[in-house]
């Protein structure tokens, strides 16, 4: 288990509840008291009285002690101890920059100090702590400025790093807003029941809406260009058949000779076109059969 920091707080909490556990100890005659008792001969207690008496003794102090001398108690007046602290340091504070003239470590003192409610894990905050303690106290306290020293300098590194991660997270969820249209649909979250409702032609029209974006992008092998690649083909044999009754169409009307053989000609060639026609809209209705299916 990790010791609590020290701060003010802690520290008097610390030692209300060590002094309250003092408190609380049962109370035992001395050595002295008994071997008085044993030599007075004439107002001996008995061993029993005494024992009884202490046992009630003590059983009240348990009692005081668990009503008056609560963790919550001791909490609260350590938190009052702690603010006694602070107002006394905003206090200070406030005289020193009321007072135009003074000392000039005191000056010092109070341009380094911190607000009343200063959050110290902003890294703007920490910027403003010294890495090293007061060279008017260092002299008298060297282990406390060492100290000071070290836990200022991690801290100004810890500063550093939480603003490199910061910057990180604040870029990493720009770039999850700007990549969130092309995710998946298996990591959108689920649609309620009433956009599951909403007619199935609104996500057609909108291509599906989010869960229609991934399966809309042209990708190396994906799905997009084996449909394509099947397009190709069905063009290509739809292309050749209509070449195939064109060519047999011209061919049967040049076959004759006059204006019988002209007018025959181009009956046949209008009869011809009629079955291309017939032959191409045959083709097209089942080419949209065939793309209904996938």
């Amino acid at each position: 288990m990790t010791p609590d920091p020290p701060t003010v707080l802690s520290l008097k909490q610390s030692f209300l509840t060590a002094q309250t556990r003092l408190l609380s100890q049962p109370v035992t005659p001395t050595r002295a008291w008994h071997s008085n008792n044993n030599n007075n001969n004439e107002n001996v207690l008995p061993e029993k009285a005494i024992d009884d008496a202490l046992f009630k003794l003590n059983h009240r102090l348990q009692q005081h002690s668990r009503r008056v001398y609560a963790p919550q108690a001791t909490r609260h007046v350590a938190e009052q101890i702690d603010r006694l602290y602070w107002n006394a340091a905003e206090a200070a504070t406030s005289a020193g920059r009321g007072h135009g003239e003074g000392d000039e470590e005191d000056d010092d003192e109070t341009a380094e100090a911190l607000n009343l409610g200063a959050d110290l894990a902003d890294p703007s905050v920490i910027a403003t702590l010294p890495l090293q303690w007061n060279p008017s106290s260092s002299s008298s306290n060297p282990l406390e400025a060492k100290r000071y020293a070290e836990l200022a300098a991690k801290l100004h590194a810890l500063a550093e790093r939480k603003q490199h991660a910061s910057a990180r997270v604040a870029r990493l969820r720009r770039m999850q807003a700007l990549l969130e249209p092309f995710s998946p649909s298996t990591s959108l979250p689920s649609s309620s029941s009433a956009a599951a409702a909403a007619p199935a032609t609104t996500a057609d029209d909108d291509g599906g809406g989010l869960d229609g974006v991934q399966e809309n992008l042209v990708t190396r092998n994906g799905a997009v260009e084996a449909e394509l690649h099947r397009m190709r083909m069905l063009l290509a044999r739809v292309g050749a058949r209509v070449g195939k009754l064109k060519e047999q169409g011209s061919g049967r009307g040049i076959g004759g000779d006059g204006g019988e053989s002209d007018g025959a000609g181009r009956l046949v060639l209008e009869r011809q076109g009629g079955e291309v026609e017939d032959v191409e809209m045959d083709e097209q209705r089942k080419l949209g059969l065939l793309l209904e299916m996938f």
